[in-house]
């Protein structure tokens, strides 16, 4: 086996958008030795993804509110997909791209926001009338949790109209 290159030639076809497979097959190692190395220089995999698991962390933490078991849910993967979106992730295929334009029209036309009520009749993931308080944002804050910083925090509001 080859070794990998050097940590700034590596950073280099990292950012220039080849995978972990690619730069494996160039340089005849294997995938983990690729990602183990990108780990090591501490490059942050999947930014959007992580971004937008803050954001509901943050809303929902999952060891109060169990949102782990109902994350497979239509209306959570929509969610998560519009977060997303809005935090432009250029990863999103078009599968996820149509989820978050899904999301987004059925907030519109509801003029609601979602929420994370377990147990609750119509839940987990219920649509609640939008209230002042709400704003712009897509889901009810929960009373007591700190916001997210900008960038995040503006994810969570519905885009302009153009």
């Amino acid at each position: 086996m080859t070794k990998l290159p050097d940590n700034p030639e590596l950073l280099k076809l990292y950012r220039n958008g080849f995978s972990d497979k690619e730069i494996a097959v160039q340089f005849d190692v294997t995938v983990q030795a690729v990602n183990m190395r990108l780990q090591q220089m501490g490059i942050k995999r999947a930014p959007f993804r992580t971004m937008a698991k803050e954001i509901l962390e943050a809303a929902w933490p999952s060891i109060e509110t169990r949102r782990g078991e109902f994350i497979h849910l239509n209306r959570a993967r929509d969610l998560y997909a519009f977060l997303r979106r809005q935090l432009r992730d250029p990863a999103l295929t078009k599968n996820q791209r149509t989820a978050a334009e899904r999301f987004e029209r059925l907030i519109k036309e509801h003029n609601a926001v979602l929420d994370l009520q377990p147990g609750m009749p119509g839940g987990p993931w219920v649509l609640l009338p939008r209230e002042p308080s709400d704003g712009r944002m897509v889901i009810r804050w929960p009373e007591g949790r700190e916001l997210p910083a900008e960038e995040l925090r503006a994810a969570l509001d519905l885009p302009d109209e153009d």
